[in-house]
């Protein structure tokens, strides 16, 4: 990642971050557990424990899956969150889940964003993470909570530096290796038998089995008193008003044989619980199970589930909510619904042939859906994938393009769980496409680490399945990360690989973009002229092959290059014919863009009049993209309009401004605003000092 991060690590979060709340809802009818969440008091108040002072206080959970360690945690978290001002932070690292399970670097990125660390400064390698994570967590009071780990390994990045922080680690297996951490342990166990009896009592309604108590009291012997089976049967009890307890009591007592095989652990128990809960599905449903459990993501919206199932919306939408009055899937917010690993686990053990199909399915409509988000961020972009052509003439799917990247945004986590998973079956087209398609979101939003990761996966696929043109693409999309980060010794590898495949493959288009870029690189070192080069021999191949719009970006880039180079009036010329083109192809974001340029150039010939205009013009325009890089640009202009007013304190309102939007954005010009807000304030501080008296 280079210096610039090494730099970053040193930062702290702006006061002005948002404090992270990440902890789940305590879970409904929580019973017992008091000697548990004393335990837990006991560790977080460092009671009876010297030897450790200076480390924060982590607990380790330890207990059978189904046991209730997720509740325990949360229950206790959300219950103490008033002790930690400073925020609170959950992960869930899935490591009973081994298709799934969440790498450290993956929980670590999050936990970064989510104090304030801009994506693009959260480094890629593990080690740079717990560095810069141990720097901006020191001195602070936080509360994790770290649910399903699977080792020592997993956890260990994840602890903070500061004694005032707690930890709270749930797992299946005794993490020994945390004991170096001064980690203490809290075993749990199935409940007593009569905190089972009234978990179930509770989940029911006592009213209604007041008269059944042998039946509820042998009921919570059968699921084996761990709290998920329990809540598994009293939600079937519940959603079914006229079942008497007895009724289930003997559907379990028909599986009674595979309950007292049951291993210590208890996950059998579970097996057998969520046979029960499957027999009683409706058929439709009972499909929807079995094939969702393939989903590579964790999240499953109604569209995706649609898919790959071949179903309608509606009839997803009610067998996923099926699913969910089952306790078979979570529901997460308005329509996502989410498997626990265990579920999980037990639908992929059912047969079904159909199942092999559902990753490529789920794919393609991811596939459909992003293009028709990327579709109106950026309408006019060159594509690879043909999947474009088929939405012509479709009306948008999102109403502007700040609606599509929160979309994109949300879901980024599953679709490259997604896209990983079809490049390991092989579904290699599938795969580069949808690398492909990430290109506006990471265009605008960054993602530095997922960036990289997809891109090396999306090159992989294109290369293995012979696709030329999508590899040269892909090096061009994986270039444009390296020029972000200032990287340009490998944005010019891959944009050389890129053009020399382009030129194999004839793809004009692809060289074009590769020279393009190789000028970016080129004017990123500082060699303006030998940046026009490039960007003039990409412009002869835009005009030659009639992309008017790439014709345009080629004279823009010329021109700003030529600004830099402090040729003012070469610059205007070009950005003028870049302005005129974009009007004429109504492409008004393209041509705001233009517009910031040009009212530099403006500012710099005491123009301010004619600045201010083309200003607010583009502050409109890009008020409607979402981009806050965009923005941001924006007001740093005004800034120079203001300080060549004389106005230094707009300047820095203006300043001020863009550097809370570039926090979420970063790039290269968020430290140049940060240096431009200390030599406005050096300059204000030298302007209030008072004259020196003649005798001194």
């Amino acid at each position: 990642m280079g210096d610039d991060l090494g730099t970053a690590a040193a930062e702290r979060p702006s006061p002005g971050a948002p404090i992270p709340r990440q902890l789940p809802p305590t879970p409904a009818h929580f019973t017992s557990r008091t000697a548990e969440l004393a335990a837990l008091d006991s560790a977080a108040d460092g009671e009876d424990d010297d030897s450790v002072d200076q480390l924060p206080a982590v607990t380790v959970v330890v207990g059978p899956g189904g046991v209730g360690k997720t509740a325990l945690a949360v229950t206790w978290a959300v219950r103490n969150a008033g002790r930690f001002p400073e925020g609170q932070l959950y992960a869930d690292l899935r490591g009973f889940s081994p298709e799934t399970a969440v790498p450290p670097e993956d929980a670590l990125g999050a936990f970064l964003r989510a104090l304030g660390v801009p994506p693009e400064r959260v480094p890629v390698e593990l080690a740079e993470q717990a560095a810069l994570f141990r720097t901006t967590t020191a001195g602070m009071r936080l509360l994790l909570v770290v649910d399903n780990a699977i080792s020592a390994a997993q956890v260990r990045p994840l602890i903070p530096a500061s004694s005032g922080c707690v930890v709270v680690v749930t797992s299946r297996l005794r993490l020994d290796g945390l004991h170096a951490e001064g980690a203490r342990f809290v075993d749990m166990a199935p409940l007593p038998q009569e905190h089972a009896v009234e978990l179930l009592m509770r989940s029911v309604g006592e009213s209604r089995v007041a008269d059944e108590l042998p039946d509820v009291t042998t009921l919570a012997a059968l699921c084996g008193r761990l709290p998920i089976a329990l809540r598994v049967a009293g939600a079937r009890l519940a959603s079914r008003p006229k079942w008497p307890v007895a009724r289930m009591v003997a559907e379990l007592r028909d599986e009674r044989v595979r309950l007292t095989r049951l291993s210590p652990v208890g996950e059998a128990s579970l097996t057998a619980t969520f046979d029960s809960s499957y027999s009683a599905l409706p058929p439709h449903a009972a499909r929807l199970y079995r094939l969702l459990s393939e989903h590579p993501g964790l999240t499953v919206e109604v569209g995706a589930a649609a898919a790959a199932v071949r179903v309608s919306d509606d009839e997803a939408a009610n067998g996923l909510q099926v699913l969910a009055d089952a306790s078979l899937l979570e529901e997460i917010g308005e329509d996502g619904y989410r498997f626990h690993d265990l579920v999980r686990l037990h639908a992929r053990a059912l047969p079904d042939d159909e199942r092999f199909e559902v990753v490529p399915r789920i794919a393609d409509w991811y596939l459909h859906r992003m293009t028709r988000a990327n579709l109106v961020v950026i309408p006019m972009r060159w594509r690879v994938s043909t999947v474009r052509a088929r939405y012509e003439d479709s009306p948008p799917l999102f109403t502007t393009g700040a609606e599509a990247l929160r979309w994109l945004d949300d879901r980024l986590q599953d679709i490259v769980k997604v896209l990983e998973e079809t490049f390991a079956l092989r579904h290699d087209d599938l795969t580069w496409q949808l690398c492909e398609a990430l290109w506006e979101l990471f265009l605008h939003r960054k993602h530095y680490q997922w960036w990289l990761r997809t891109h090396e996966t999306g090159i992989a696929a294109a290369r293995r399945c012979g696709e030329a043109v999508a590899e040269a693409r892909l090096r061009c999309q994986l270039a444009r990360a390296y020029l972000d980060l200032g990287r340009f010794e490998a944005a010019e590898s891959e944009c050389l690989q890129a053009a020399e495949l382009a030129r194999g493959a004839g793809s004009r288009h692809n060289e074009s973009v590769a020279l393009d870029q190789l000028g970016m690189a080129a004017q990123g070192r500082g060699d303006f002229d030998r940046a026009v080069e490039f960007f003039g021999e990409s412009l002869v191949i835009e005009g030659e092959l009639g992309i008017d719009r790439g014709v345009a970006l080629r004279h823009r880039r010329i021109g700003e290059a030529l600004l830099q180079a402090g040729r003012t009036t070469d610059a205007a010329r070009h950005l003028n014919l870049a302005r005129e083109m974009f009007e004429e192809m109504g492409d008004a974001k393209a041509g705001a863009r233009v517009a910031v340029v040009l009212a530099r150039i403006d500012t710099l010939a005491g123009e301010v009049t004619a600045a201010k205009r083309r200003l607010e013009h583009a502050a409109a325009v890009f008020a409607e993209s979402g981009s806050a890089g965009y923005q941001a640009d924006v007001l740093i202009v005004f800034a120079e309009v203001a300080e060549r007013e004389g106005d230094l304190d707009a300047a820095r309102g203006q300043l001020a401004e863009a550097l809370e939007l570039l926090r979420t954005v970063g790039g290269a010009q968020l430290e140049l605003v940060r240096s431009r807000l200390l030599a406005l304030d050096a300059d204000r501080d030298r302007a209030e000092q008072p004259e020196p008296s003649a005798g001194e």
